[in-house]
């Protein structure tokens, strides 16, 4: 169960929007812009699917939460792109980009794998997997900027992958690795 949930994971993780230069909104077009709202709409529709399908782990993932305020920094901080940023798209096309990304990413990793991990691992090997996993989906997908052969990036990823698995075995709901994750990519554009 456990392998399967990796092998489902890395298989949708293919599909994180803007991942792949041959992703698929590339089958369709060749802008930029056009390429990452194609991707975008093809996670929407599988988060979409999925969401329906795993309400039993929903209901955990999101289930109110003190942390839910904290969906305001990003927010305000995607008011103030216009006066900082300059992205390779249109900003409103990055803004639905890093929104769906991030939800996707984090959806997936450290809300459903992590969740079907749980429920055969213990705690502490939990997080190493999720953290492992989250590593290899950064470096099979973009071995230039995180495989091996980039030891401090690679660490990175295994760093905050490990971090999140960890916020996640605390809180239980997604909502502060969402929050968290979206506002730096609204910071460091």
């Amino acid at each position: 169960m456990a392998l399967a949930a990796c092998a489902a994971w890395l298989a949708l993780w293919s599909l994180t929007p803007g991942l792949r230069s041959d992703g698929v909104g590339s089958w369709f077009s060749a802008d930029s812009a056009a390429v990452l709202l194609i991707e975008s709409g093809v996670a929407v529709v599988v988060v979409a699917a999925l969401l329906v399908t795993h309400d039993r782990v929903n209901r955990v993932l999101f289930a109110p939460s003190r942390q839910r305020w904290l969906y305001a920094l990003p927010a305000l901080l995607a008011v103030a792109l216009p006066f900082h940023a300059s992205p390779s798209v249109p900003l409103p096309v990055y803004v639905a980009w890093m929104t769906i990304s991030v939800f996707w990413q984090d959806y997936l990793t450290f809300g459903l794998l992590q969740s079907y991990i749980r429920e055969r691992l213990p705690a502490w090997a939990t997080v190493a997997v999720v953290a492992g996993m989250f590593w290899l989906g950064h470096a099979v997908f973009l071995p230039d900027r995180f495989g091996p052969a980039h030891p401090v990036p690679s660490a990175a990823m295994i760093v905050l992958g490990a971090a999140f698995a960890l916020l996640r075995e605390r809180l239980g709901t997604l909502h502060l690795m969402l929050a968290l994750h979206l506002a730096f990519y609204f910071v460091a554009v």
